[in-house]
């Protein structure tokens, strides 16, 4: 995660901030044999929160309340003309609870003409070259250096996990802090090794079914529209999430198992109320976390839509994007739905 969003709760842009780190200039992921590989384990939050902390327990529901078109990750759109196709929202994980689909999503795959994901080309050459092209986005070059950003004992938290991963010393105080959070603090270092050792996130399962006869594969944005995003954060937003991230980055396996049972129980709207958990302080949390919604949730969900719409009116297709740009105001049922599209929820 970029932020405690995304540590917490990888519903976004997990494999690629994989993929971008170990792209990066002397990253390298051990990779372990497949079969040797555990599931992750993790506590639940939301029970701890539930049993310590009722006042914010109850904060976070009244907010999770509120998202609507919450309690569902498969949709079936029709269109005006009678034109089915389907939204399918992902969690980016190996973990089998996720990877294994419902024989309904499976049917519609099945049936589509075609695959939607929100990028197209994830491999580890494409990214490595976009960075390569556009290292603005990911390093200091005309801005604050890493290390005067956070305190010595924070910065030295990071220079730590990034030189165990195989980052020279000297690259750490060139990380721009939204880097830093996605490439150290986003996947537990279960689900690191399980995507390193060669087992596929749901995503990258669904994207390589539209190599099957008769089908094509979409991309809804791209490497830019992504990463340029994550960039647009303030920058005193971007510290501030990293801070929460090493904060809590040794009990990262609890937040994403969390997270995965919240998608498991269609719960999305506690995904993001509940990041305000990991804030140390949770007025600069909040702050944070409305940009980063605007930035990587609203902005993108309008942009994914303008991309969706038109596979819609073709009929037979197949949309899958991560769970939250699914929900909300903003969310591409939301969006279909206002445009006049019959929305029905499947699963």
């Amino acid at each position: 995660m970029v932020s405690s969003f995304y540590k917490g709760w990888l519903v976004a842009f997990l494999l690629s901030a994989l993929l971008i780190f170990a792209a990066a200039p002397g990253i390298s992921y051990a990779k372990p044999a497949a079969s040797s590989l555990p599931l992750c384990q993790g506590a639940d939050v939301i029970a701890e929160l539930k049993r310590d902390n009722s006042p914010l327990y109850q904060q976070i529901e009244t907010m999770a309340a509120a998202e609507v078109n919450d309690g569902a990750i498969f949709w079936r759109v029709t269109s005006t003309a009678g034109k089915v196709s389907h939204l399918y929202g992902t969690f980016h994980s190996t973990d089998p609870q996720v990877t294994s689909l419902d024989v309904a999503v499976e049917a519609a795959m099945n049936d589509a003409e075609t695959i939607a994901v929100e990028v197209a080309n994830l491999a580890p050459a494409e990214v490595q070259g976009f960075i390569k092209k556009r290292p603005e986005l990911f390093f200091a070059i005309k801005t604050p250096k890493l290390n005067t950003l956070l305190s010595p004992p924070d910065f030295q938290t990071v220079s730590n996990l990034a030189v165990a991963n195989g980052m020279t010393s000297g690259m750490v105080p060139l990380l721009k802090p939204w880097f830093a959070n996605i490439s150290l603090f986003a996947m537990p270092a279960c689900e690191v090794a399980r995507v390193s050792g060669g087992l596929e996130v749901l995503d990258n399962r669904i994207a390589a079914r539209a190599k099957a006869p008769g089908k094509r594969l979409v991309g809804l944005e791209t490497l830019s529209d992504q990463y340029s995003a994550f960039a647009k954060l303030d920058l005193k937003h971007q510290v501030t999430l990293l801070e929460d991230g090493i904060e809590n980055h040794e009990r990262l396996a609890d937040y994403y198992m969390t997270s995965l049972r919240l998608y498991k129980e269609r719960k999305l709207g506690y995904l993001l109320p509940l990041s305000l958990v990991m804030g140390r302080d949770r007025a600069k949390t909040k702050a944070a976390l409305d940009e980063f919604k605007t930035h990587l949730i609203d902005n993108r969900n309008l942009r994914m839509f303008e991309a969706a719409r038109p596979l819609v009116e073709d009929g037979r297709a197949f949309i899958a994007v991560g769970a939250l740009h699914l929900t909300g105001n903003t969310g591409l049922v939301a969006q279909f739905k206002a445009a006049g599209y019959k929305v029905e929820k499947v699963l």
